[in-house]
């Protein structure tokens, strides 16, 4: 009798046992599946087709071109150049140069910092909502760049980087390889530069002939009329107010390639007292464009990110202008109207004539 339960307990202590071993081979698995997904989600690019947008009224040639530029104080037909950078340069005409960009897939190229930032998904939403083609990448430090050609044609018509520091950052074989593609193929790049904590205040920007200045509050925001980039935003608007934030970047160049695109005035002088004695009215850019000049190679690039509403009209201008209006949106506007809404919305809600003008004063009208 006193075998027999000792025969039992063994047989129950076996089986504990396997049981215990059992569960901890399914935690061993699914904490070993965790990592393989992870792994795979963060290092395979992403890539969305969506259906192609139906021919609009923004051109489509594949030519483009570089631009004319005068200086921040020259004048220049249908309006004043505002002043931009300090020193003041003085008018230049340049030789307008052609780029035939029509040897690209129309797709754009997105390096992001990673598949869950805020700002990556910010662009990535833009070009969906544009029906614009186009794929992510995570912006590699070091190692291979994405295949860039494909049977003698470019993959891709546009690139754009979360963050230009990755660029210009980018190791020698990488950039040079990068570069001789946009020069070859007519390919501009768009960059953002979103100030941190750990920015530089003042630097400048590797290998260009252009400096960052962080860290600023900025208000009375402004169009420069003169910028080539402009199609769907409307020229000559100023947004009165402070710009909120105190995280926004001014470029400052004396380079001709360098137009600005959009300028703000500085809430202080305090931080700017470096740059030499200046009054506050004095504009300086948030958003440039280089008009390729320097190298060959169009830009455009933003002092932040796209929260500001008037960054997102510029982006889309700046695919638009880049990829010679092959990528774009028509300037037809289709007006959904909920009438229980406006007309017997509760009160205070109503749309009023002001609303709608308001709403349509930065964008053109029809042709």
């Amino acid at each position: 009798m006193g075998s027999g339960l000792g025969i039992l307990k063994l047989l129950r202590g076996v089986r504990q046992l396997e049981l215990h071993r059992l569960i901890l081979a399914l935690i061993i698995f699914c904490l070993l599946s965790m990592a393989f997904l992870a792994y795979y989600v963060s290092n395979s690019p992403k890539i969305k087709d969506p259906p192609p947008l139906p021919f609009s009224d923004c051109g489509g040639g594949g030519g483009m071109l570089l631009g004319v530029s005068t200086g921040a104080a020259g004048g220049e037909t249908g309006g004043q150049r505002l002043p931009l950078f300090l020193p003041v340069r003085q008018g230049r005409l340049h030789e307008v140069k052609t780029i035939d960009n029509s040897r690209t897939e129309p797709v754009v190229l997105v390096f992001v910092e990673s598949i869950y930032s805020q700002m990556g998904q910010e662009i990535i939403a833009i070009l969906e909502s544009s029906r614009f083609h186009y794929r992510t990448e995570i912006a590699p430090a070091k190692g291979d760049m994405p295949t860039l050609t494909e049977h003698n044609r470019g993959r891709y018509v546009l690139i754009i980087y979360e963050n230009v520091l990755k660029y210009v950052n980018l190791d020698a074989w990488n950039r040079d390889l990068l570069d001789k593609y946009c020069t070859e193929y007519g390919v501009g790049v768009i960059g953002f530069f979103k100030a941190t904590e750990n920015s530089l205040h003042s630097a400048q920007l590797k290998g260009f002939p252009l400096f960052l200045h962080s860290h600023l509050g900025l208000r009375d925001y402004r169009i420069n009329p003169s910028a080539p980039l402009l199609y769907i935003t409307k020229p000559n608007q100023v947004e009165q107010g402070s710009l909120p934030g105190d995280d926004w970047t001014i470029f400052l160049s004396n380079h001709s390639t360098y137009e600005p695109v959009l300028l703000a005035t500085p809430k202080s002088s305090d931080p700017l007292a470096h740059f030499g004695p200046g009054p506050l009215q004095t504009l300086y850019a948030t958003v440039v464009q280089d008009l390729g000049l320097h190298d060959g190679i169009q830009r455009v690039l933003f002092g932040n990110n796209l929260n500001y509403w008037l960054h997102k009209l510029v982006f889309v201008d700046a695919i638009g202008y880049l990829t010679g209006k092959r990528l774009c949106l028509s300037l037809d506007r289709h007006i959904l109207v909920d009438v229980d809404d406006i007309f017997v919305g509760k009160e205070g809600t109503r749309m009023k004539v002001s609303d709608v003008e308001a709403a349509a004063c930065f964008c053109r009208p029809l042709p």
